[in-house]
């Protein structure tokens, strides 16, 4: 199914993460769930680079390391971008650190099952014949 495809799922959890560093501070919910902060930064990247591992690497080492890259750039650019907003956001490496270590720990676990992640990621391209 094209809906549950990688190369679908990737550029969406981006743009929801992107969409949820934007939001002003003072929208952010007022939960015991803040107080898990790293953790969720370290679980969104850890998805971010499944998904873009499955998405576009075939399975590949060299694109694998270049996925891991950019997404490590990301996890810095990203607090430096929530230190620039004018509203209630500030620039956290503690937040960029758990970033970095989650898309590292989802390299480390995409090597051993990267052939069933491309399998998922061939299967939900359009026009693939599922077989039974």
């Amino acid at each position: 199914m094209v809906l549950f495809s990688p190369r679908v799922l990737a550029p969406l959890w981006t743009i929801l993460i992107f969409v949820a560093l934007s939001l002003p501070g003072s929208s952010l919910p007022d939960t015991a769930v803040l107080e898990y902060d790293k953790l969720a930064h370290f679980g969104l990247f850890f998805i971010l680079t499944i998904l873009w591992l499955a998405a576009i690497t075939r399975g590949n080492v060299g694109p694998g390391a270049a996925v891991l890259t950019i997404i490590l750039a990301f996890s810095i650019l990203s607090e430096l971008y929530q230190g620039w907003l004018p509203f209630g956001r500030t620039a956290d490496f503690l937040d960029s650190a758990a970033d970095a270590a989650g898309a590292v720990a989802g390299f480390v676990l995409w090597l051993p099952l990267r052939n069933w992640l491309q399998s998922w990621s061939e299967r939900s391209r359009p026009g693939s014949v599922q077989k039974a």
